[in-house]
């Protein structure tokens, strides 16, 4: 009878321990998106809660800054009004065109400094000036041109709107690097390729930073001419209410301008979502 000997290499695989580690459980995080999302909401309950104890316990007077849950009060009575929908429609509409005109305005300016370099030299020192100078300075100019009327609005917030997107845009095309235009010529692309397939995708960033400030400036420029001199729209309306010393009735037309730049900001992410989907893919 043999008796045979095996190493402790020699085992089957199946009785050797399982020195396997243990899997640990994955946490999901959260995005980008959500966390900001939660923390703007966090600041908002936070400030709302601050305002309204504030209000109620007297810290400060009612005139300087009513009770929150009293201003959304008097925004309910307000919204049954027709007075409000009207200047709600007009500022809407005010915005909306200069928004439109004033990023196609300055994304043409851009494209044109880009292919023209020196009549962008020339230009370009006074779109700078003028970034820099309130145009509400220009608003008596455009009465006697057009009248007390949305158009003057219209135009003074086209033009701060056009600004920035044509810096931005010229920035983003003088920054794009020569190889994909050596590309392009390589694969004989014609100029609507070259434009709408290499060079608007490559300065894409820098056209979206345009174009959200674009929309900011569209906003401050329409309210700001509707505070001056207009006779309806939100801005109008509260300076009236300011005038008149309502100011319940005021501070509820402020929150309806925030409420819609949030709206406008919410929009323009998932516009910017959609045109940078291709670089992030």
């Amino acid at each position: 009878m043999t008796t045979s000997y095996l190493a402790e290499g020699d085992l089957p695989a199946e009785t050797l321990p399982s020195h396997q580690p243990t899997p640990t459980p994955t946490r999901r995080r959260l995005g980008k998106g959500a966390v900001s999302a939660l923390a703007t909401t966090g600041l908002v309950v936070l400030f709302f809660v601050i305002c309204e104890l504030g209000a109620r316990t007297g810290l400060w007077d009612d005139s300087i800054l009513p009770a929150p849950t009293t201003i959304l009060t008097e925004l309910g009575n307000q919204m049954v009004l027709p007075q409000f929908w009207e200047d709600a429609r007009r500022t809407g509409i005010e915005v909306a065109v200069s928004l439109v005109f004033g990023a196609l305005l300055g994304l043409g300016a851009g494209l044109l400094f880009w292919k023209l370099p020196y009549v962008g030299r020339i230009f370009e020192p006074y779109l700078v000036s003028f970034y820099a100078v309130p145009l509400v300075l220009f608003y008596p100019v455009m009465i006697v041109l057009v009248g007390i009327n949305a158009t003057s609005v219209i135009i003074l917030a086209t033009i701060m709107a056009a600004i920035p997107m044509a810096l931005n845009t010229t920035v983003g095309l003088k920054g794009m690097r020569p190889v994909y235009m050596k590309l392009a010529r390589s694969l004989n692309a014609s100029p609507r390729q070259v434009l709408f397939s290499v060079a608007i995708p490559a300065a894409g960033p820098f056209i979206v930073a345009g174009l959200r400030l674009a929309v900011v400036y569209a906003l401050i420029g329409t309210i700001a001419m509707e505070f001056t001199t207009a006779q309806a729209g939100l801005g109008y309306r509260i300076r009236y209410l300011y005038e008149t010393f309502d100011n319940i009735a005021m501070f509820a037309y402020i929150v309806v301008v925030l409420m819609l730049s949030c709206l406008l900001t919410v929009l323009l992410a998932l516009v910017e979502r959609v045109l940078l989907r291709g670089r992030t893919q």
